[in-house]
């Protein structure tokens, strides 16, 4: 009877354990962040094949198959609770691979390791409750074949590391294409998704960048107060149009 009871007891135990460490280890990546080298204009035009160094775990469980012909592995995963995206969790990672099932070729998503604070299908709906009284409420988006990244390939608070307190830019990609674009206006960076927008639209709530600091004074900005935009993006046509008394009309092809 006493090993039953010690069995048990190092039994809960390990499950305690195994949980500490793994909420220790999203919580410290989701603060600490990624320290990475970031994205400069010039390794844009770098090849985003995958280095002879890269290793995918493909034994982890992390990468799924989407549309029954891509495969797509998160390296350096890590989970949270809330997110945009289906299912409600915020996916965590250091960088994306996308794996074509048809011809075998696989493509890694940014030149550099990055922060990505999250990705998901665009084209899902969900169910949501506010309260307990009335029904809920089915959120939609109609993103048809895309995957949204949400992104952080520079340092805007100039700490040291990226990670959820920079500002965040809003990716597609494109899997039959293999294409990844970055979506936002210039001197702008994604604060909320707004769903229920039209087919092949995305509706985002930006917020405006600070000026920079001259590069002699690049101390950290101080506080200040965002100005807000809705910005809504066509991915037929590659165009936005962002409210307010800025520019009304914005390209990538124009941003590029």
């Amino acid at each position: 009877m006493e090993k039953l009871r010690v069995g048990v007891f190092l039994f809960f135990l390990l499950i305690l354990a195994v949980l500490t460490f793994s909420l220790s280890k999203s919580w410290r990546l989701y603060d600490g962040g990624y320290e990475v080298t970031v994205e400069t204009p010039e390794s844009k035009e770098k090849d985003t094949s995958p280095e002879p160094t890269d290793s995918l775990d493909l034994e982890d469980g992390n990468g799924k198959i989407y549309w029954k012909q891509y495969f797509i592995y998160p390296h350096g995963l890590v989970t949270e609770s809330g997110g945009f995206g289906p299912d409600g969790i915020l996916s965590h990672a250091r960088n994306l691979y996308s794996i074509n099932l048809k011809d075998g070729k696989i493509q890694k998503l940014f030149v550099h390791d990055v922060y990505i604070w999250d990705f998901f299908v665009g084209e899902f709906s969900k169910k949501s409750v506010l309260n307990t009284i009335d029904d809920p409420k089915e959120d939609v988006l109609q993103i048809e074949k895309k995957i949204l990244i949400f992104a952080v390939t520079e340092d805007s608070n100039l700490d040291g590391v990226l990670n959820y307190k920079d500002h965040k830019l809003v990716f597609l990609f494109d899997p039959e294409t293999n294409q990844l674009s970055s979506i936002l206006p210039t001197g702008f960076h994604f604060r909320k998704l707004l769903y229920n927008s039209l087919k092949n639209h995305l509706t985002l709530i930006l917020g405006k960048n600070p000026d920079p600091l001259p590069k002699l004074n690049r101390k950290k900005p101080p506080e200040t107060i965002t100005k807000l935009h809705l910005y809504d993006y066509d991915v037929v046509s590659s165009k936005g149009v962002l409210s307010g008394n800025l520019e009304s009309l914005v390209s990538t092809e124009e941003k590029e």
